[in-house]
Formats: structure tokens, sequence, C-alpha cells
């Protein structure tokens, strides 16, 4: 479950930058940004569903509070993503929420990286 859940976000971000670059602010919306947006909708889905399946694996041992900051951490993402790209359909300011959302996403993937379940961690034990 945790490649699936690695593949989805991984495809989410790259969804999501797509998705935000295929949005002009002077002539709107190219053909592609509403195929590229409900694509994003369907990994922010797997990527929660595979997120809680992995947060629920880990509720017994003795990182659950780290795994439910990360949880927290990733529906914070995943909010700011779908904000970013709602305030600039609504031709918006978005670029903070566009920084906020590179912020969150690297706190979340460095958190995934360190605790024991990370790949770097399965790497070295």
């Amino acid at each position: 479950m945790l490649h699936l859940h690695i593949l989805s976000w991984i495809l989410a971000i790259i969804l999501f930058f797509a998705a935000y670059e295929n949005f002009s602010d002077r002539q709107g919306p190219s053909p592609y940004f509403t195929p590229l947006h409900m694509l994003l909708r369907l990994f922010m889905l797997l990527t929660l569903i595979s997120g809680a399946v992995v947060f629920f694996q880990t509720m017994g041992g003795d990182m659950a509070a780290q795994y439910g900051v990360k949880f927290l951490l990733g529906l914070i993402t995943i909010g700011l993503m779908e904000m970013t790209l709602a305030k600039k359909k609504k031709k918006k300011s978005s670029r903070n929420f566009f920084f906020l959302v590179i912020l969150f996403a690297l706190l979340t993937i460095g958190m995934g990286i360190w605790l024991p379940m990370g790949p770097l961690t399965a790497m070295f034990n």
C-alpha cells in the first residue's frame, strides 16, 4: 500500500503543477485544464485513501503521533492544492497559496521520508 501511496502523491503533485500552468490569467483555462483538474482530484482521493490505510496500519506503534501529524500535513497540502486552483479559476491572486502548497508538500514529504515506514529508513534498516 505504501508504493501506491507514494505513486499517487507524486502524480498528484505533477498534475497540480500541470493544471496550475494550464490556466492563464488573461485567457482563462486551456482545453486541458478541466481534464487535468479532474484527474488531479482522482489522485488526491487515491492519496487520501492510501494515506489513511498507511496511517491506520501504524496506529498501535510508538510513532503514531508523528504519523498523525504527517496525515494532518497531507490533508492541509491537498486542501491547499484545491484552494489554489479554485482561486486561479476565479482569477484571484493565488501566488501565496501556490507557495504554501510547495511548503506544505515539502514538509509532508520530508516527514514521510523521516518516519520508519519511509523509503530512506526502510532502505538502511
